[in-house]
Formats: C-alpha cells, sequence, structure tokens
C-alpha cells in the first residue's frame, strides 16, 4: 500500500491480477449458466420458466388444476361404475363401491377447496370447485339409488353425472388450463 500527493492510501493491483480476476469471474458466469441451464425448470414447450414467487404460484396451480382435471375423469368412471343398470355383484360389493366413490369425491373436492390460489386465478378456482363440489353430489346421488334401488334415484343419479360431465367438458375448454 502507498500514499498518493495528498497522504492519502492508495491501494495498488496489478494488471495481471485484474486479468486473473476477470477470468476467474468469466469462468464463474460461464459455469453458473451451464447449472443453471441444467436446473431450471422448463414449461410443457421445453422454454425455462421464470420462478417469480407470483410466476410460480400461478404454474404450482395450474399443474394442480390439471391433475384435479385428471381424478375428475377417474372419479366419472367409478360414479357411473356405481350407477350402472347391470352392476354385478352383491348389496355390500356394490355400497362398499359407492362409498369408496363418495370418499374419492369427497377428498378431491376439500384438497381442490384447500389449495391456496393466486389471484388471477380465481375464476377458474371457482369453476374446479363447481366442477367438483358437482362430481361429488354425483356421488352421493350414486350412492342414495345403491341404498335405494329405485327407477328415479338411478334417473336422478345419472342426471347430476351428466351435467358434472358437461361442467368438467367446460373446464377443460379453459384458456388458462392450456400450456404457456
Amino acid at each position: 500500500m502507498t500514499q498518493n500527493d495528498t497522504g492519502d492510501p492508495v491501494i495498488q493491483i496489478s494488471e495481471e491480477k485484474m486479468q486473473k480476476f476477470g477470468l476467474i469471474l468469466i469462468g464463474i458466469a460461464v459455469l453458473f449458466t451451464i447449472i443453471g441451464g441444467f436446473v431450471s425448470p422448463i414449461d410443457d414447450q421445453g422454454k425455462p420458466v421464470l420462478l417469480l414467487p407470483e410466476v410460480k404460484a400461478v404454474e404450482d396451480y395450474r399443474q394442480s388444476a390439471q391433475f384435479w382435471i385428471t381424478e375428475l375423469s377417474i372419479l366419472d368412471g367409478e360414479i357411473a361404475h356405481v350407477i350402472a343398470a347391470d352392476q354385478q355383484g352383491d348389496l355390500f360389493t356394490q355400497s362398499r363401491s359407492a362409498q369408496q366413490t363418495l370418499q374419492h369425491a369427497v377428498e378431491l373436492a376439500q384438497q381442490v377447496d384447500r389449495t391456496r390460489v393466486p389471484p388471477i386465478g380465481m375464476g377458474l378456482h371457482e369453476q374446479m370447485l363447481s366442477t367438483t363440489l358437482t362430481y361429488l353430489e354425483a356421488a352421493r346421488s350414486a350412492l342414495q339409488w345403491v341404498s335405494a334401488p329405485e327407477k328415479k334415484n338411478q334417473d336422478s343419479a345419472t342426471l347430476k353425472l351428466e351435467e358434472a360431465r358437461k361442467m368438467k367438458t367446460e373446464l377443460e375448454a379453459n384458456q388458462w388450463l392450456k400450456s404457456h
């Protein structure tokens, strides 16, 4: 360390040390770029996703919604099986199947209802929750038909399932769920 004309201390760094420091910084930048390329999440089209907290929340919710739609399709098949006119098996088996279907519908509705929703996703969430609750009603109607196998109960369960299917079709067409 030396002093300048005014007596203040001056730090001198050789040009060679500055070049080495610059090369180290460039090397670190290249290394982090390569690591970032491998660990950065990508969307369905292979583009990197910018993970600002808001963007991540929206993407997480969108993926959850897509999962729930898959679960609704499974639930749809379960309900259709319960209300089918040509069911096989005894009353205990039918009742157990209907109860499991209702439990699946309840768990899915709770999962949708308890999920944190980003503000921009409120419209989709309302549509998702409404569809899920309609499937829950269809599952309840199917259980009612199993416990009281009358034609009017079967017709009611069938109508509720058709209503739920229509709502699911509208939900699947929601542009917000499409890949970005």
